[in-house]
């Protein structure tokens, strides 16, 4: 059987993560979003497994065990960015630095993303930051799904079809991604 593709929906439980303006919780977007892109690729016969299926809390080292445990093929982290400024907006993806396949596969994702939503490019980031990429053992991505410190931007991630976008799109990327690095 093939390796599982590892879809992490952060926070959760009594971590809601960035509250946007009118109350929707990052836990809530992400989630959705995960057991749509989880359903996706199980209907295109992937193996894929979640760090989380409920409003519950999943430690940052717990999350990349779950992926290490399980040897995924590939670990995507989903969040939504916030800032004090709420003109601040746009997509991005972070990757740890030197992962040459997690740059790899956050550019697929970024790239996927921008196009289908129109939404500002911030770009594809590397960090030695965050947890979730630093204790994961195989090619891993952090995806901030705009911001929803943002009116307009809290706004779409609210919306269904947006989020049906963002799911289409991050499979796509997905298999846009396991057909280079396999091609390799």
């Amino acid at each position: 059987m093939a390796r599982p593709i590892c879809i992490d929906p952060g926070h959760g439980g009594h971590d809601p993560g960035a509250i946007g303006p009118t109350g929707l919780r990052e836990s809530e977007v992400v989630l959705d979003v995960a057991n749509r892109i989880v359903s996706l690729l199980d209907e295109r016969g992937h193996s894929v497994l979640m760090t989380r299926e409920r409003d519950s809390f999943v430690g940052l080292r717990e999350r990349a065990k779950v992926a290490n445990h399980a040897s995924s093929r590939i670990f995507v982290s989903l969040h939504c960015n916030a800032f004090t400024d709420p003109d601040a907006n746009g997509l991005e993806v972070w990757h740890w630095d030197g992962s040459r396949l997690g740059e790899m596969l956050a550019g697929h994702i970024q790239s996927r993303l921008v196009d289908a939503l129109g939404w500002r490019d911030r770009g594809v980031k590397p960090t030695h930051v965050f947890q979730v990429l630093n204790h994961t053992r195989m090619p891993a991505v952090l995806v901030e799904l705009g911001f929803l410190s943002s009116p307009d931007e809290e706004a779409q991630l609210s919306s269904d079809s947006v989020r049906q976008t963002i799911a289409d799109e991050i499979v796509r990327a997905i298999e846009d991604y396991i057909e280079e690095a396999e091609s390799e």
